[in-house]
């Protein structure tokens, strides 16, 4: 039993032995087979001999030698077998650590549990969402979170203390919250001044916001009880009065405070062109039986039109081709109520007080009117104001009163 254990750990460590051991072990195989067959030979000769030999004692003496040779070759024989049996003990505690080495992998490898691809991409959005959730809640709990700087550009007329109160941004809103409820922060900001037209704020990473202010312009000034109060292009009053001081040099003055009229006004006069609308010196209400909202324009080069407010923009940019023609120097009014005619300032009233005259003389004489002498003065009354609008009216313009 105990033979055939110590030959099987040599057959396994012989399946693991390395290149050079194996031919070790070939050359040592190879050297005992030749010294067992030397050893036949030897004894095959020495039968040979002993049968031949006639003297003993010559065979006693050959028989000695051949044993002691014997012996020594059996000695080195055993250091051999005993040097193998040693290289071969301290290779099988290698390649027994070796082998253990290797079981031990093998386990580990084994224990491990070999996960798909797929099941991998399925866990990969649950991680995700996980791991933004966690980075979320710290950034939620750290002071960065309600760090903000709102930076305003634009505004003039409104500060920024205003704008910022009226926003309704408290210093413990969160960042992220702030950005959400931008739409509302402007809207509060919008609705705090009239003198807001538009608003536009924007994010900037990381903690910064920008809101971008467009402001309406001055259009003309309310004159009223003494004050000025300036009107918008939106046709808004806005209720602060401006020292007449700080007004400037040309600017357009309303006479009139009906706020829906100012509005209409605004409207129309946006679309005139520049040159005309600095033209203006003062507006006042001026209404007829037929036009209800006639106004004067006042200009600063001493004349006046009468227009109606709602046809403004589509007959005050006439005037700049009608003022190239009327007399320097002599006040003239440009009528566009109907059409669109000039006549000398004062002439019209002048005409119209003479016809009135003649007619009472005829009433007296006659103790009253007859259809001819009403119809003269009908007649009358309408050939002189065209002699005067004949004398200074605009050859362009074909529309008659």
């Amino acid at each position: 039993m105990s033979k055939k254990n110590n030959d099987e750990p040599k057959e396994e460590v012989s399946e693991h032995l390395s290149e050079w051991q194996k031919r070790n072990k070939e050359y040592l195989e190879k050297k005992a087979q030749e010294e067992a067959s030397k050893q036949k030979e030897l004894e095959e000769e020495e039968v040979k001999e002993a049968e031949d030999s006639i003297e003993g004692g010559e065979i006693a003496e050959e028989t000695e030698e051949d044993d002691s040779s014997y012996e020594e070759e059996e000695t080195e024989y055993l250091e051999d077998e005993s040097s193998e049996s040693e290289l071969e003990t301290e290779l099988s505690e290698k390649e027994r650590k070796k082998l253990e080495k290797l079981q031990k992998k093998a386990e580990k490898e084994a224990a491990k549990v070999h996960i798909s691809r797929i099941h991998i991409y399925r866990a990969l959005p649950v991680l995700l969402g996980s791991g933004l959730i966690f980075l979320l809640s710290v950034y939620f709990l750290t002071p960065l979170a309600t760090m903000k700087t709102i930076e305003f550009s634009g505004n003039q007329m409104v500060s920024q203390e205003d704008l910022l109160k009226s926003s309704k941004i408290d210093e413990k809103d969160y960042t992220l919250t702030t950005f959400i409820n931008g739409g509302n922060h402007i809207r509060n900001m919008k609705a705090s001044s009239p003198w807001i037209n538009n608003l536009e704020m924007a994010y900037q990473f990381p903690i910064t916001f920008q809101v971008k202010v467009k402001e309406y312009g001055v259009l003309a000034y309310l004159h009223e009880g003494g004050q000025y109060y300036p009107i918008l292009t939106n046709g808004e009053i806005i209720s602060d009065p401006t020292a007449a001081d700080s007004l400037p040099e040309t600017h357009i003055s309303i006479e009139f405070s009906d706020k829906k009229l100012i509005k209409e006004f605004a409207l129309q006069i946006e679309k005139v062109p520049a040159s005309v609308k600095k033209n203006i010196k003062t507006v006042q209400l001026t209404p007829s039986k037929v036009t209800p909202d006639l106004v004067t324009l006042t200009m600063h080069d001493g004349n006046k039109i009468l227009v109606p407010i709602s046809h403004i923009a589509k007959k005050l940019p006439y005037y700049k081709g009608i003022q190239s023609q009327l007399e320097e120097g002599v006040p003239s009014v440009v009528d566009m109520e109907a059409g669109i005619f000039s006549y000398v300032e004062g002439a019209q009233n002048e005409s119209s007080s003479s016809d009135e005259e003649k007619q009472k003389a005829e009433e007296e004489s006659t103790g009253q009117p007859t259809e001819q002498a009403a119809e003269q003065v009908t007649e009358s009354q309408e050939q002189e104001p065209a002699e005067t609008q004949n004398s200074t009216e605009n050859p362009v313009n074909t529309e008659n009163r």
